[in-house]
């Protein structure tokens, strides 16, 4: 392994308000890389056909890639999977930005969100902690909005994926959106923004410290470098 991943993913239900850690498995990290590969792996061994896409019980995963969060060319990538509103079935959609490397600082590789919070409500993932809080007064903002709000609630550098008006009316090609990095990252593939306004979920922010070790960082560094490297040169 070139570096120390998280090795935990946290699972929370927005019903009740319950949410635990679990390890990931060794075998499962090696054979399926983390990513949209272990989201549709454990989407298979959980899910329930008859439910709807939109049923409060039918998950939410949002997964990092094995190298998110590191120094690695394009190591920045969340993988946002579920049964899509859109087609009725399986969808991954991939995301660039900050987000997916805050959550492997906070202390998670993976979230699997499955609920429907009683009021419209928000996550703030913090160094290894997550609180459910209100987001009643974030309701019917647009993502702008949204983000500038919860980075004033939390910690002025968090980064916030999000949904808007569309999220939040179930339109089944809603996107989730990135705030930052001139708001354009986005999951922007088959309808997750609604899987998260069918969950009340206005928001998933997060923030941490707990950065990648690297058994072999000099090899690393420099395996990194000439990617980036003869990928310039191919373009």
């Amino acid at each position: 392994m070139p570096y120390t991943n998280a090795g935990r993913l946290l699972r929370i239900d927005l019903t009740t308000g319950k949410q635990h850690a679990e390890p990931i498995a060794d075998d499962d990290l090696s054979s399926y890389l983390l990513g949209s590969g272990l989201a549709a792996k454990i989407f298979r061994q959980e899910m329930d056909p008859a439910l709807d896409p939109l049923d409060p019980a039918s998950p939410l995963l949002a997964f990092n890639g094995l190298l998110t969060g590191t120094f690695a060319p394009t190591g920045c990538r969340s993988s946002w999977c579920g049964r899509s509103p859109l087609t009725g079935i399986w969808n991954e959609s991939n995301m660039g930005g900050h987000w997916g490397a805050e959550l492997r600082f906070a202390g998670y590789d993976g979230l699997i969100i499955t609920g429907r919070a009683a009021e419209p409500a928000y996550l703030w993932i913090h160094d290894g902690q997550a609180e459910i809080r209100p987001a009643g007064q974030l309701w019917g903002l647009d993502h702008f909005d949204t983000f500038d709000k919860i980075r004033a609630e939390t910690d002025p550098k968090a980064q916030v994926a999000c949904i808007g008006p569309a999220g939040e009316r179930l339109i089944p090609l809603a996107n989730v959106v990135q705030g930052g990095q001139g708001h354009t990252r986005t999951a922007g593939r088959g309808g997750m923004g609604a899987l998260l306004g069918s969950k009340h979920l206005k928001a998933i922010a997060v923030r941490g410290q707990d950065k990648p070790q690297y058994p072999t960082p000099r090899p690393f560094a420099s395996l990194s470098s000439e990617s980036t490297s003869s990928s310039s040169r191919t373009h």
